[in-house]
């Protein structure tokens, strides 16, 4: 696959998983929820952004600013989780664990492309295939944690709060 297919492809998936954040925003009545999402989709849309700029680069054979691929999530989304603490009520909580665990899906399956495909790149290319696979990790890592959270299962980024076994 050439870097010009390798970025049609991954804008695809930054467009799919784009729009599920925008869906979920719409679908969300807690207003925690709705500023996550809302915060995921920009940054979803940052990466479209910088996915078209680079096919027009390609295409004209110039050299791409790397510096322009930024992870643009706000530095509050971790007082947003901490935020998370203030129990969702009941009703909402089965909107926002269907949308959090479509989301989950999405995130790692475009993680995945991103590390295939940076596996397989050379160059300028590998180092923005690179770039975008951290920014997909922690994308990975964000939902689950809102997930872990919303579903109760005794986990707070990624680890075991309380353990029956000690």
């Amino acid at each position: 696959m050439n870097s010009q297919d390798i970025f049609k492809s991954a804008l695809t998936y930054e467009k799919k998983i784009r729009d599920l954040y925008l869906s979920a925003v719409d679908i969300i009545d807690d207003d925690r929820g709705k500023d996550l999402f809302k915060a995921l989709a920009n940054d979803e849309q940052s990466h479209v952004d910088f996915l078209e700029y680079s096919l027009e680069r390609l295409s004209s054979a110039r050299e791409i600013d790397i510096e322009k691929l930024v992870f643009r999530l706000p530095s509050t989304i971790n007082d947003d989780v901490s935020r998370m603490e203030k129990k969702i009520p009941e009703h909402m909580l089965g909107d926002i664990k269907r949308a959090l665990n479509a989301a989950l899906s999405l995130e790692v399956e475009t993680s995945q492309f991103y590390k295939k495909a940076w596996d397989n790149s050379t160059g300028q290319v590998k180092e923005i295939l690179k770039k975008f696979y951290e920014i997909e990790q922690s994308h990975v890592e964000l939902v689950q944690i809102q997930l872990d959270y919303a579903s109760g299962n005794g986990y707070w980024f990624n680890f075991m709060e309380i353990d029956m076994e000690d």
